[in-house]
């Protein structure tokens, strides 16, 4: 007998405490019900229901075995629906990139992994602390992330240092000309940057290379570039950006004078990511790195 189909039966029927409406419920007849509830009891060699002119009511061993068949269930609901998403996963690359990267890498990052891949991918945006906690979970396979970063049971591949330009405010003193930008004249600005909590050990490292270079600044958050480029764009803040194409009426785009800013990255992946994604992330990547150094 289909034992998980007789227990819908049992359970069925003990919560509308009527076989008529519990079979209206199960889109079924009323006989093929009782019939498989009694094959049911016979199963478990107890009555399950004491039958009347009013309708039904569990026994004292009904009663009992009511919660462990709903538990019998929900767990075979829950195994479906794992088994479901690994059916899916194993048709679907998904990847995860941080929104520092911009639109425009992300594509080129997605259209590199889905060719190594072989088959259809997704794409996540968002934050590094969770890109790597999904990668973990195994609700992704592989992401781009800010380095450094906490990589709980993620695996890594080489670091890669993007090139950052400076975003500053058209009518600031030090947006004049077309040279390189020194960061202590900005002194008066604020450097906008995602949220400590996005990327915690890259949001501090860079506040204190920065400090170590003598130019301490106070940090004004932004959950996305487009946030941080409205931020500057109001004359408050400058932002260091590894996306070239990040850039707004009102905000000039320099290179940094001195020694370089770079955001660094690397991809975030797990044992079974398919052979050559990792790859050909990283080569991606390092080519994007190589064009904006002689760009």
């Amino acid at each position: 007998m289909d034992l998980l189909r007789h227990l819908a039966f049992f359970v069925t029927v003990a919560e509308e405490r009527h076989f008529g409406r519990a079979a209206h419920r199960l889109g079924m007849a009323q006989p093929p019900l009782s019939q498989g509830l009694r094959r049911l009891e016979n199963r478990l060699g107890v009555a399950l229901f004491d039958r009347g002119p009013g309708g039904v009511a569990p026994t004292a061993a009904g009663r009992d075995l009511l919660p462990r068949a709903r538990a019998l269930l929900e767990d075979a609901d829950a195994l479906g629906r794992a088994a479901r998403r690994h059916a899916e996963a194993a048709q679907v690359l998904r990847i995860g990139v941080v929104p520092d990267l911009g639109p425009r890498a992300s594509a080129r990052l997605a259209t590199r992994a889905r060719a190594a891949a072989g088959r259809r991918t997704t794409l996540r945006v968002g934050p590094t602390v969770g890109l790597v906690d999904a990668v973990s979970a195994g609700t992704l396979d592989v992401a781009v992330v800010a380095h450094p970063a906490v990589l709980e049971s993620a695996r890594a591949g080489p670091v890669v240092a993007l090139p950052t330009a400076v975003l500053l405010p058209a009518d600031h003193p030090a947006a004049d000309g077309d040279g390189e930008v020194v960061l202590r004249t900005l002194r008066d600005l604020d450097l906008v940057t995602a949220p400590r909590t996005h990327a915690p050990a890259a949001h501090d490292l860079l506040l204190d290379t920065l400090d170590t270079r003598g130019r301490p600044v106070r940090a004004a958050d932004a959950t996305t570039p487009a946030e941080a480029l409205a931020l500057v764009a109001t004359g408050a803040a400058f932002a260091l950006t590894p996306d070239p194409d990040l850039g707004a009426d009102g905000v000039v785009r320099r290179w940094p004078a001195g020694e370089p800013m770079p955001f660094r990255v690397r991809v975030v992946f797990r044992d079974d990511t398919p052979d050559g994604v990792v790859d050909a992330l990283a080569a991606a990547l390092r080519e994007a790195a190589a064009l904006r150094e002689h760009g």
